[in-house]
């Protein structure tokens, strides 16, 4: 389950990260690629273990999948990748060739993983204590 060192080495960076920022960590959003062999249940799992006796205890994980797209070096095409359904494993599966002609392709999006943003609820807010307020909503730079 390499869920868990994914989700391990999340934690301690976003810990990290967080250090100086105050309020309570409500909610952590991960972009996660299609071509990444990682079980959403696995990571919200792992981070349920992880999160305990941290900051992050109260902070949910929200994961989006990112679809895969491909860029065809022989005909031009961009667009996403074709699929391969698997009714008995109740899986569909990214093909990296071509759907237009079959030919190779570059991935051009479907291998990130990178936490977009982090919500975090201001123990202070023009709400009263323990309002979510926008400013608390934290942005990464991107990923890869």
């Amino acid at each position: 389950m390499h869920e868990y060192t994914v989700v391990s080495e999340l934690v301690t960076g976003l810990l990290r990260s967080l250090k100086g920022v105050d309020g309570t960590v409500v909610s952590v959003h991960l972009k996660k690629g299609e071509l990444r062999i990682l079980s959403d249940a696995a990571l919200g799992l792992a981070f349920e273990i992880l999160r305990s006796g941290t900051r992050l205890e109260e902070a949910s994980l929200q994961v989006e999948t990112i679809p895969t797209s491909v860029h065809c070096r022989a005909c031009g095409y961009a667009g996403p990748a074709a699929h391969l359904d698997d009714k008995a494993f109740r899986s569909s599966i990214p093909v990296l060739t071509c759907p237009r002609c079959g030919g190779e392709v570059k991935v051009t999006s479907g291998r990130e993983l990178f936490v977009d943003s982090v919500r975090v609820a201001s123990r202070e807010t023009p709400g009263g204590p323990g309002q979510e307020s926008e400013e608390g909503r934290c942005r990464s730079s991107g990923g890869g």
